[in-house]
């Protein structure tokens, strides 16, 4: 198989999570990449949850400030839109 999969060779591989540039991979299930795949989507789901509680406790205390909580508000949009990536890879796998 060539780097770059012929039109149609991809339906047997398996999205992988972008990496910090934005840049998304491809690999065949089963492997030592999915398996790496797989602890990727585990971290990033893991963070979300870790800004999620963060947030929870911001809002809980009365003296947080407005930025704050905009600075709050930006990583927990990030951990969101990765957890979303990741279900949509989950979904591409149920298909």
């Amino acid at each position: 198989m060539d780097i770059i999969p012929e039109h149609g060779e991809t339906e047997s591989l398996r999205r992988m999570p972008a990496d910090a540039t934005g840049k998304m991979g491809l690999c065949q299930p089963g492997g030592v990449m999915s398996s790496m795949a797989d602890s990727m989507e585990e971290a990033i789901l893991e963070a979300t949850m870790e800004d999620l509680r963060k947030v929870k406790e911001l809002l809980a205390l009365p003296d947080t400030t407005k930025h704050e909580l905009i600075m709050a508000l930006g990583f927990l949009y990030q951990s969101a839109k990765a957890a979303v990536e990741v279900a949509e890879m989950r979904g591409e796998r149920l298909a």
